[in-house]
């Protein structure tokens, strides 16, 4: 997931993501075809671009995860991260993120970012990543332990494809106004976020998150109604610094900063579900 920082990656921005504490396991034995036993949605599709990506036999591939599709979780980056590193552990990690970044926009069509496959591949455990998506340098920056993450599902679900996320990445790519607007001052606000984050100042965490909010309703126009009222209650949730609408946007998920001890008001309030995440090292963390 990513703190903050949305729609900038494949601009070449700063962004803030991090790995968290849910696990997508894959097992594979040679065939001759590839074949997915999986409850993720395309993952045949995924597993066949990364092993060819990766030069690697077909292969029958066994896949359990306790990332729920259409979470706002990366549920994709996870399983092609995962595959690569079965595939080819001792690559590096980098490496690895890119390769599985290219599987992916050739399995969807879709021309992702870098971030998600980053993270994956190398978060680490109590730190979030300051990522330049244009160099891929990076530092890890710890990630306080009172405050919890939390994703709340909107229940509007989406296919990439058949929204226009393609066309918003062409018009910030153009230089359109807004679009360019949002850009500039999401890359602004990940600084500054980092900041409030070394300086532990959580007040101005949650402020930066309302902010990132509406620059993606405003300026990007990756919000729906229904979502911004999903934000909207969270905000007004005893123990929620603040909340934004995450991932790609038309739909999907919310992720929320709450101060720790106020979980279980939070979830009660929320009455959907909320899912709370931990920081963790990603699938080439501990090889790199």
């Amino acid at each position: 997931m990513n703190l903050i920082g949305e729609h900038v990656d494949y601009l070449g921005g700063v962004v803030l993501p991090a790995a968290v504490d849910r696990f997508t396991d894959t097992r594979g034995i040679t065939s001759d075809k590839w074949s997915v036993h999986s409850d993720i949605g395309g993952g045949l599709d995924y597993v066949r671009a990364i092993g060819e990506e990766l030069g690697a036999p077909p292969q029958i591939v066994n896949v359990a995860s306790d990332i729920p599709p259409g979470s706002g979780l990366s549920s994709s980056a996870a399983l092609l991260v995962s595959v690569a590193s079965g595939i080819a552990p001792d690559i590096d990690g980098k490496e690895a993120a890119l390769a599985c970044q290219r599987a992916e926009q050739k399995a969807t069509g879709v021309q992702v970012g870098v971030m998600d496959q980053f993270a994956s591949a190398l978060g680490r455990r109590g730190h979030v990543l300051l990522l330049d998506c244009a160099t891929l340098e990076y530092r890890a920056v710890p990630f306080p332990d009172e405050l919890v993450i939390a994703v709340i599902d909107s229940g509007q679900h989406r296919n990439l494809a058949h929204t226009p996320y393609n066309k918003r990445r062409r018009e910030a790519e153009a230089g359109k106004k807004k679009r360019k607007r949002h850009v500039d001052s999401e890359i602004q606000r990940v600084h500054e976020f980092v900041r409030a984050l070394e300086e532990r100042r959580f007040d101005r965490l949650g402020e930066l998150l309302k902010e990132s909010h509406a620059s993606l309703r405003d300026d990007f126009e990756v919000s729906t109604k229904e979502v911004d009222a999903l934000v909207e209650q969270a905000w007004s949730i005893y123990g929620c610094l603040g909340a934004r609408i995450m991932g790609a946007g038309f739909g999907g998920s919310i992720i929320a900063l709450v101060r720790r001890g106020s979980e279980r008001i939070f979830v009660a309030q929320m009455g959907r579900p909320v899912i709370l995440c931990a920081t963790a090292d990603g699938a080439y963390t501990t090889s790199q």
